[in-house]
């Protein structure tokens, strides 16, 4: 399967307090996401999964190495790709950044009216059909986040990245924040989207049940290094490495059935 994002030999450095050194967040990091297939990026807190994230929106630059999508080097051509529209996240707590003055029309039709692929004659049936697309009733497109649900809320943030039709989408532990019951409706979601929509999708998690279920394939990092990357069944059934043996012991597999 031909790579839409190709992440070669990728170091992202962070100078410490006082300039007393340095701390690598990522070190030679070396990752293809497959055209139209779902990845998950697994590891625990502090391991360089959201740092990763940042350095493929280009919110940040890497200290050595390349990030390749669609065979062109983002961090070089990025505004002459319009990437922006091209890559889009869904992050942990939809709360942080979705504007609590904006009603949920707003919110859903601003990345369009900014990136320009929607008229604004056809924007209010757009953010109809999206909100259909996600599972909102139409009868929310005047209300504000603070009269949401978590789950909603959720719903909102991934209506406004998959209006500008991007082709990857990035996942940074979208259920988190979420109780047991919305983990499961948003993941639905999103595998019923990811399939509709082709999308190419990197899904940051420490939840290896949402991992089996989305992610064909998957990475294991630990200390801003992968230690294990292929077919997610075949690591979660057979790790070879031994952080990932001992990571999927403690992320309580039993729960998830592979044993």
């Amino acid at each position: 399967m031909k790579p839409l994002v190709r992440i070669e030999s990728i170091s992202r450095c962070y100078s410490l307090p006082n300039r007393i050194g340095k701390s690598w967040a990522l070190k030679d990091v070396s990752l293809n996401l497959p055209d139209g297939q779902a990845t998950g990026l697994v590891g625990e807190s502090g391991a360089g999964k959201s740092t990763l994230a940042r350095l493929i929106l280009g919110l940040e630059r890497p200290d050595s190495g390349h990030i390749v999508f669609d065979g062109k080097n983002i961090a070089v051509k990025r505004r002459r790709l319009n990437l922006t529209r091209q890559i889009q996240i869904i992050w942990q707590d939809p709360m942080i950044y979705l504007n609590p003055y904006d009603t949920v029309a707003g919110l859903i039709s601003e990345p369009m009216i900014g990136s320009g692929v929607t008229g604004r004659a056809v924007l209010q049936d757009c953010v109809v059909d999206l909100m259909h697309a996600v599972g909102l009733s139409p009868d929310l497109a005047e209300r504000r986040p603070h009269e949401l649900s978590g789950g909603q809320c959720q719903r909102v943030a991934i209506a406004r990245a998959i209006s500008v039709r991007p082709r990857l989408l990035i996942c940074d532990e979208p259920l988190s924040s979420l109780d047991i019951p919305h983990q499961a409706q948003i993941l639905k979601l999103l595998l019923d989207l990811q399939t509709q929509y082709g999308l190419t999708c990197l899904f940051i998690s420490h939840d290896l049940t949402a991992v089996r279920k989305f992610c064909t394939q998957m990475a294991i990092i630990k200390d801003g290094r992968i230690v294990e990357s292929g077919n997610t069944m075949h690591i979660l059934h057979n790790p070879l490495h031994p952080y990932s043996r001992q990571l999927i012991n403690t992320m309580t597999i039993n729960a998830i059935g592979l044993k």
